[in-house]
């Protein structure tokens, strides 16, 4: 099987490698680490150039839907630690309204995205491990939609027009999308800096029309948003762990020790292996799932597998480059640092490996 990337999408890395590599120096990045870690130029610069449109359909003025592609683009984020959140508005938001939503306002907003708009997602609730069956409340008054509850890690809430929030009313599970104005937000302190709020809603009257899918497609809306946040963000976590993996070849091959380069010790030459061969396995099951996510709604084994992987290799990838790097690892002036808080995040979102492997084996126990 040919697993080699396409013309395109070779071109994309490419160029997403290039303005990245300019746009966030070690320099640029300490500007961020500890202000709001949002990066407004380069955010339009995306938009103006047409990457925010990756995995977008033609129509809606996108490049195609192609989950691969926005793949490229989150292992790209990743990689380069970018001052970027967009999983929230360019994976929950855009992807669903895309799949689920006739709406022509809907979709009209999704094409806003691609110019640089910004929406975001709040799915996430506190002391609520099953996202699937949200504690966030959505009454039914006649034309209208009451929704009261409680969401967190929603990330730049603060600098979003509309937040999607997932609720359970008595028509079963509903998305929909809430003015940013009619919530309180409150930022919460995150392991990389990430901006990421709490969202409260207290009795917000929202429109029948602001629900996202057809009438009993709720569920299933959220749980395709779920599966591609997991996988994207295993992206994010390849392209983190993709640097740390760098960083431990580029430093073992110039450190030296007792006369010799560490990095020709047997010990340390395995363990650098070890890495590699976790990062190639993230790497490959990322490929699957979203590949599968482009023509199956429902993949969520898939997603599960790649969240796993991710989350196993944030941890040992992160582990091994602070153990190889010695203390040159903790160093604020090394740029090791900032992908080990990013891994740390990427590995506990979404659950720990060991919560989603407890899912994956009840789905494979079911038949699922």
């Amino acid at each position: 099987m040919d697993f080699s990337e396409l013309s395109h999408q070779q071109e994309i890395r490419e160029s997403l490698n290039k303005i990245f590599s300019e746009k966030c120096s070690p320099e640029k990045l300490k500007n961020f680490d500890n202000e709001f870690k949002h990066d407004e130029n380069l955010y339009e610069f995306l938009a103006t150039n047409g990457y925010l449109g990756l995995g977008i359909n033609e129509k809606l003025s996108g490049s195609g839907e192609d989950l691969y592609d926005l793949g490229i683009l989150f292992e790209c984020l990743g990689f380069h630690a970018a001052p970027l959140c967009l999983t929230g508005c360019l994976v929950d938001v855009a992807q669903t309204l895309q799949k689920f939503s006739k709406n022509d306002n809907h979709q009209s907003i999704v094409s806003s995205i691609t110019k640089g708009e910004i929406y975001t997602s709040a799915i996430l609730e506190p002391l609520n491990h099953d996202p699937e069956n949200p504690t966030t409340t959505a009454v039914f008054d006649d034309d209208k939609i009451i929704i009261s509850g409680t969401k967190y890690l929603s990330e730049i809430s603060s600098l979003a027009k509309g937040i999607l929030i997932s609720a359970s009313s008595n028509k079963g599970v509903i998305l929909a999308l809430v003015k940013t104005d009619n919530v309180k937000l409150t930022q919460l302190t995150s392991t990389a800096n990430s901006p990421l709020f709490k969202v409260e809603l207290k009795n917000v009257s929202i429109e029948e029309s602001d629900v996202v899918h057809e009438e009993g497609r709720g569920l299933e809306a959220l749980k395709y948003l779920l599966q591609i946040n997991m996988v994207m963000r295993s992206y994010i976590a390849l392209g983190v762990t993709n640097k740390m993996t760098s960083l431990i070849a580029s430093y073992t091959s110039e450190r030296e020790q007792f006369g010799r380069v560490i990095g020709t010790f047997q010990a340390v030459s395995h363990r650098a292996a070890d890495c590699f061969i976790e990062l190639e396995c993230l790497r490959l099951v990322n490929q699957q799932a979203s590949t599968n996510l482009n023509t199956n709604l429902d993949c969520e084994n898939d997603a599960l597998v790649s969240k796993i992987w991710a989350g196993n290799a944030c941890h040992k990838i992160s582990y091994s480059a602070q153990h190889l790097h010695g203390g040159a690892g903790v160093d604020r002036d090394y740029v090791l640092w900032r992908y080990c808080l990013l891994a740390k995040e990427c590995e506990l979102i979404n659950g720990s490996a060991s919560q989603n492997i407890e899912r994956l084996g009840l789905n494979i126990t079911a038949n699922q």
